[in-house]
């Protein structure tokens, strides 16, 4: 297949690295064609058997930088750093991008499950190190982490993906991995993911339906619909207490409405009770 820019992708190819110039998430490309899948299905034999078997946490290192190398495509040579000594004790891998450190990845054995001490661990080293993103993984599980620099340093889980996970389509696997090659970094693919995840992430937009400009337009637009007059500091209880689901509030949400609140000039009992779902035209 010929793209418009004249590269040949072949279809039939064996590789299991994924095309350069055959993949672009960002301009909207189909590109199962140039990211091949037999990577995946590979490894995830290799994680089934390895799983089976109760591979150490030695061998499910070797598991990961095959992958690392294999089908995320980096060099094992030039890019890849094993046992890298952070303070006193050692990072499992660290991938370097253009001479720097790009991303820390703690490997724990493919029986494990996950945890919080184990991210705990893989975000500390970061800190320490100034790098921002975290892969944990137990070479079939794999999380990736955005570290965030505040005090004290924070993460968010950017994405995870199980290549044993059998309800996920591969394609949607492929498309989230593609994110961490060295071809989405030339484009900063992964960076633009991020952000984007994290602007259209429902506490973010729950937040953001609680600022003076929002609610004062809502405002507005029930005036005009039913002539009801409404404080903001009360519409603002209404959508925390009946709209906004509570897996969406946080932290943000409660600092939100309780600006909003104080802000109100006249006092008054906060609107506890909901009101009944009505039909509307």
């Amino acid at each position: 297949m010929r793209l418009q820019n004249g590269t040949v992708c072949d279809l039939q190819r064996n590789t299991v690295r994924f095309g350069a110039e055959c993949c672009a998430i960002s301009t909207g490309m189909l590109c199962d064609f140039g990211r091949n899948l037999q990577g995946i299905r590979k490894f995830k034999s290799v994680a089934q058997k390895a799983r089976t078997n109760g591979a150490k946490e030695s061998d499910t290192r070797l598991i990961v930088s095959s992958i690392v190398s294999d089908v995320l495509g980096w060099d094992a040579f030039d890019n890849l750093t094993g046992e890298f000594r952070i303070k006193g004790s050692f990072a499992d891998f660290v991938i370097r991008k253009d001479g720097k450190h790009f991303v820390i990845i703690e490997v724990k054995a493919i029986a494990s499950k996950l945890n919080d001490n184990h991210l705990y661990q893989a975000v500390s080293y970061a800190a320490s190190e100034g790098v921002e993103w975290v892969i944990l993984t137990n070479g079939a599980e794999w999380q990736l982490h955005r570290v965030l620099f505040n005090k004290p340093v924070e993460n968010e889980l950017v994405f995870e993906v199980s290549l044993l996970d059998e309800d996920m389509k591969p394609k949607d696997k492929v498309d989230l991995l593609y994110l961490l090659t060295p071809e989405a970094q030339r484009k900063d693919e992964l960076e633009l993911f991020y952000q984007r995840t994290r602007a259209l992430a429902s506490t973010n937009i729950a937040k953001l339906l609680l600022s003076e400009s929002v609610l004062t337009k809502l405002r507005a637009e029930i005036k005009a619909d039913s002539g009801n007059r409404i404080a903001l500091d009360e519409l603002a209880e209404i959508l925390v207490g009946c709209v906004i689901r509570l897996d969406a509030q946080g932290d943000h949400v409660s600092k939100q409405l309780k600006r909003v609140q104080k802000a109100a000039r006249v006092p008054r009992k906060p609107a506890v009770v909901c009101a009944p779902l009505l039909a509307t035209d």
